[in-house]
């Protein structure tokens, strides 16, 4: 066992120094890629998501998404979810909702079984809005209509499961015109994405374990900057992974996770003259180890990423965990993770939708490479109360960060810079056997940027996250969610020292009507508070949506 740390601690040592010494120049990044949600270390888990959910649409067409944890069913749910009190029993799922802002919210789904060990999921869903809105630039018509249409097939062998699945989706909207410029160009936006995909995993329990799965992705724009012709971006995508158990009492599991991403841009993103996108392909690897020492597990692993060509590098970065219970009731942890993060069209419409392309002005994003991620903190559980406190220290290479530019139209513009993050936080959670539960989540950051600070002014300093949810009668249940966000102070010239805090009250009351037919109501931002959904772009007042569910 002396040997098993003396090889851990060289590990550690030579993955500090290595990510020291093979980290890019550049500037990048995206913590979705975006603050609200912290991207970690590569999934172990290849099985494709069909759906192509909501996520780039506004945040205010998403009920609950930032304020309501327990409560996501309204725009963003797979076709396989049921709310809280539905059963499984029917394979056919159909919602539609109207709001008072022209807020629409339809979904179609359907599981048919083609046999006794394979089965079909399909999606139809359309949500969207359309109603006057508060602009930088006095009172604007906004407008914004997302379209998704998704098919999967899953057939189940005796010794590994197969998947094949496509889904298509489009989002029509409207940007801010800068007024002085208002006639010089087309306000309007038309994006789409297409994916397909392929995966395979096995299902046998033994040693040997694997998962694999191939993709392809279009993401294309058109109408940007006020352009006819179309901007797109080719993904093509493999990953895999195996795990090998072994029969050791210190050295359980050991396996490797491979993934590599092909991109390509067509001609109108590579002009003559000015900035221009390249083809690239990035290529991950992450080897890792799984100890075992009586209460505590450790995790030993390396990320070595590469890039061909926008912003080449090669780099390492740490993969690293331990964990033990200092009795059954409390167990401490610390991790320390790092790797790349792609900035393609996806990466920068997790930020906003509303990021615009504009010839000669903007460049190509390389990869944020976060070096390093040093969490510790400690797990509190005592039935029915649940506790989690940490601290942490992140280190980002090229950070991608956003701010608002006013300029034809008011859109999202993008830079890199290097950001360093001293962060504190909590979770307290509470459930009372279904029929009530509660969960606060607070999060301190304090963050400095190797560029102009204006480029932190959209970066969360204080979050506080609250939601509790009732079940009231039988078949009744309520829902309140409040979250609050204060966004680090900057010296942007567009604002005097911060940007305006999020302040999201949010409801929603479900009844279930019968066994098929249940009904809902939700209210956002109850308090009608002025903050952005999205750099430039100011969420609607206070709206509410109320709709049926049905299944079948």
């Amino acid at each position: 066992m002396k040997r098993i740390f003396q090889i851990a601690a060289l590990l550690l040592t030579a993955n500090s120094i290595q990510a020291q010494n093979n980290v890019p120049d550049a500037v990048v990044q995206v913590e979705n890629d975006y603050n609200p949600v912290v991207i970690k270390a590569e999934k172990q888990s290849f099985t494709p998501q069909i759906e192509i959910t909501s996520n780039n649409t506004p945040l205010d067409l998403l009920f609950s998404q930032e304020a309501a944890p327990f409560g996501q069913f309204v725009s963003q749910r797979n076709v396989k979810e049921v709310l809280p009190q539905q059963t499984k029993q029917f394979p056919g799922y159909a919602r539609l909702g109207y709001g008072n802002n022209n807020n629409i919210d339809a979904r179609l789904g359907y599981r048919l079984l083609t046999g006794k060990n394979s089965h079909i999921n399909m999606l139809a869903a359309f949500n969207g809005f359309k109603t006057g809105l508060n602009g930088l630039e006095g009172d604007w018509n906004s407008r914004f209509y997302n379209t998704v249409l998704s098919a999967g097939y899953t057939h189940y062998f005796k010794k590994f499961t197969i998947g094949a699945g496509a889904a298509l989706g489009n989002k029509v909207f409207n940007y801010q015109l800068f007024e002085a410029l208002a006639g010089t160009g087309t306000d309007k936006q038309n994006s789409n994405n297409f994916n397909l995909q392929f995966n395979i995993k096995s299902n046998l329990s033994g040693a040997l374990s694997y998962e694999a799965e191939a993709g392809y992705t279009l993401n294309s724009r058109k109408y940007a900057n006020g352009q006819k012709e179309r901007i797109s971006e080719n993904r093509f995508t493999a990953k895999g992974c195996i795990n090998y158990e072994l029969p050791n009492e210190d050295i359980y599991r050991m396996g490797a996770i491979l993934a590599l991403d092909g991109f390509t841009y067509n001609n109108a993103l590579k002009p003559d003259e000015g900035l221009k996108y390249d083809n690239y392909t990035s290529i991950r690897f992450n080897p890792f180890m799984n100890f075992r020492f009586d209460d505590w597990k450790v995790k030993l692993g390396v990320h070595f990423d590469m890039l061909t060509a926008n912003g080449t590098f090669m780099a390492f970065a740490p993969d690293c965990s331990i964990e033990g219970m200092l009795n059954k009731n409390v167990s401490l942890y610390a991790t320390v993770t790092g790797g790349r993060t792609l900035n393609g069209f996806e990466a920068m419409e997790q930020i906003s939708p509303y990021w615009d392309y504009v010839s000669g002005i903007n460049g190509q994003y390389t990869a944020t490479y976060k070096i390093f991620d040093v969490t510790t903190g400690t797990r509190l559980a005592f039935a029915p109360f649940s506790t989690n406190l940490y601290v942490g220290y992140a280190y980002t290479k090229d950070d991608l960060l956003a701010t608002d530019v006013h300029a034809i139209r008011i859109h999202t513009l993008f830079e890199q810079h290097n950001t360093r993050s001293l962060y504190l936080g909590g979770r307290f959670g509470y459930d009372y056997n279904g029929w009530f539960n509660f969960l606060a989540d607070a999060r301190y950051d304090h963050i400095s940027c190797s560029g102009p600070e204006f480029w932190l002014m959209y970066k969360p300093q204080i979050t506080l996250d609250l939601n509790a949810e009732a079940r009231l009668y039988k078949g009744l249940y309520a829902n309140i969610g409040y979250k609050f966000v204060r966004y680090t102070k900057s010296d942007s010239k567009l604002v005097s020292g911060r940007i305006e805090n999020m302040n999201n009250l949010c409801a929603k009351v479900s009844y279930r009507i019968d066994k098929r037919l249940s009904a809902y109501v939700t209210a956002n931002n109850l308090l009608s508070s002025d903050y952005f959904a999205y750099p430039g772009y100011q969420v609607q007042g206070a709206h509410f949506l109320a709709g049926v569910t049905f299944g079948f």
